[in-house]
């Protein structure tokens, strides 16, 4: 008990404070970084008539350094942000902040610097405007804009509604401040066995239409198949879900059908 009240003075001012501004930064940042990926990945591109198809770089020389500098730049910067992403979810840098008694920053740490790198990547991005592997013109042609508009948005709308399903708040590292802060434990310990072990290793919602967001695109230049590949490649290795997971949202799914229909009847 003396020992707890000699911490107080020390941390309880102090810490919340940089709790607070770490969560609130973290909360802040992300959900800028998302609002610049979705203009990002879903802005439809404008058909050039300077632009040569995929088969045709070869010819020019000065064109192919163009687009080996290119691709060698914007490489780069997907490692500067696929590695730091991986690396900071490493038992190592769990260990880390669990010894300075910090375990409940370490979400929040996460979002922000994983946001931070992406912010990097999509400022300094270097377009290939030279080299075509498909291109539509759906300013031209008002239906399939609209199509165009509607998919992304539609898969948008999934993504943002999974995040909220799996606990925004959690996710974001918010929730592990405001527990500690009211001397809660932590969020996924209040979350089943089952729940725990899946978000131990998928954290994102929806492969299939983050999938959809990367390759439903008008434009698919050289820079952007580069982009899509590596990120669909990343995707597919780190969502790991098995049998177990299968199973899990099989049973939710059934349970929720159940729930549903007592409701109805009693109505």
């Amino acid at each position: 008990m003396t020992q707890k009240c000699k911490q107080n003075p020390a941390m309880s001012a102090f810490r919340k404070v940089s709790s607070f501004v770490l969560a609130t930064g973290s909360c802040l940042v992300t959900s800028f970084a998302l609002l610049k990926l979705a203009l990002f990945l879903s802005t439809p591109g404008e058909v050039r008539l300077e632009k040569v198809w995929f088969y045709n770089f070869l010819d020019n020389a000065t064109l192919t350094n163009e687009i080996l500098s290119t691709v060698v730049m914007d490489l780069l910067l997907l490692s500067l942000f696929i590695l730091p992403h991986s690396l900071l979810k490493a038992d190592a840098v769990k260990a880390f902040f669990h010894r300075r008694g910090l375990a409940t920053w370490e979400r929040s740490t996460y979002c922000l610097m994983s946001s931070c790198t992406l912010l990097v990547l999509m400022h300094n991005w270097a377009s290939a405007p030279g080299l075509i592997v498909w291109r539509l013109d759906v300013a031209k042609q008002d239906r399939l804009w609209w199509v165009f508009v509607l998919l992304h948005g539609f898969a948008w709308a999934i993504v943002c509604g999974g995040s909220l399903i799996m606990d925004l708040p959690e996710i974001l590292g918010a929730k592990q401040i405001h527990h500690e802060a009211n001397h809660l434990a932590p969020p996924i310990l209040y979350k089943t066995a089952e729940l725990r072990r899946l978000y131990g290793h998928v954290r994102h919602p929806s492969f299939v239409c983050i999938t959809v967001i990367l390759w439903a695109v008008n434009i698919l230049t050289l820079d952007r198949l580069l982009l899509n590949v590596l990120l669909t490649l990343y995707m597919y290795l780190a969502w790991n879900t098995d049998s177990q997971d299968y199973q899990y949202h099989k049973g939710q799914l059934y349970r929720k059908k159940y729930e549903l229909s007592l409701n109805l009847s009693e109505k």
